[in-house]
């Protein structure tokens, strides 16, 4: 027999830790502020210089244009020190809708424009320390509108994969940007039930 996952996982029964005392450690505003608190367990433990790592939301997003191809952006990233395959993806600006952010972005980073929009969910980037929350977007009925001018820091080229080098190149591992990996799998999940 199964068991109810609901009732364990809900949010509303289950205790939560206390913030006792936060502190600012690093405010790099608009792009990031990064926190230490010392939190209290439900047990009475306390538990000194937790992280908290505060970033902008996001978008993301899978397009898929009318002639089965998939933009994937090619840029430098910094962190990895390398160059990186990615969906278009970008920030969302304060007070913005995250559609209308999915939207802008595609144009701006692809040049591409979408008649059907499903949203695939909201993700957190990680449950510890927060790292910002994406919003994923499966976008059919793509095409080319313009070319992209994305406004990045440096270069930035799209490349256009068919569907079947998609699904290969993300069994292989080759997307290794975590936000990227998890809207191809789930957007494959919609793409192939039709």
């Amino acid at each position: 027999m199964a068991e109810n996952t609901e009732n364990t996982l809900s949010s509303a029964n289950a205790p939560h830790w206390d913030i006792v005392d936060r502190r600012l450690l690093v405010d790099r505003s608009p792009y990031a502020q990064i926190y230490d608190e010392d939190v209290r367990l439900p047990d009475g433990t306390l538990i000194s210089n937790w992280v908290r790592v505060e970033l902008p939301p996001f978008i993301i997003v899978f397009a898929l244009l009318e002639d089965g191809r998939v933009p994937i952006v090619r840029q430098y990233r910094q962190a990895p020190r390398d160059w990186m395959l990615e969906l278009p993806a970008g920030a969302i600006e304060e007070g913005e809708d995250h559609l209308i952010a999915a939207q802008r972005e595609l144009r701006e980073e692809a040049g591409v424009e979408a008649d059907q929009w499903r949203y695939l969910g909201k993700y957190l980037m990680d449950s510890n320390r927060d790292c910002g929350w994406g919003y994923a977007y499966l976008a059919t009925g793509a095409r080319q509108a313009m070319a992209p001018d994305a406004g990045d820091v440096g270069e930035m080229t799209v490349h256009l994969m068919t569907l079947d080098e998609v699904r290969r190149r993300w069994q292989a591992g080759d997307f290794i940007s975590a936000p990227t990996a998890l809207t191809i799998g789930l957007a494959l999940s919609f793409v192939e039930k039709k």
